[in-house]
């Protein structure tokens, strides 16, 4: 879970299966930042600090470095959701696989 501040905490442990989208959890890992709503509270929108973004950017590079990744992508692209209120596949965060 990446906070506003750029700061991490563990939500699940990385071995474990995580449970942030259904059939594609297998061979994944997930990541979550706090925020991604318009002040409504309703409206998707992306919220995301400068500091989370560069967090994000370290935390999917290290786990690239890690496991090999071959793809990163958001959950909106496998399910009826709008989070994480960004198209990762044209943020700078998708394009480093």
């Amino acid at each position: 879970v990446v906070y506003l501040d750029g700061s991490v905490h563990d939500g699940r442990p990385e071995a474990q299966i995580g449970a942030h989208v259904e059939g594609h959890n297998s061979g994944t890992i997930g990541y979550v930042y706090v925020g991604g709503l318009a002040k409504d509270a309703k409206t998707p929108k992306d919220t995301r600090t400068p500091a989370q973004k560069a967090t994000m950017i370290a935390l999917t590079k290290a786990a690239i470095a890690k496991y090999g990744l071959t793809k990163v992508s958001g959950h909106n692209q496998y399910a009826a959701k709008a989070c994480p209120s960004f198209d990762v596949r044209k943020d700078p965060l998708g394009h480093l696989v």
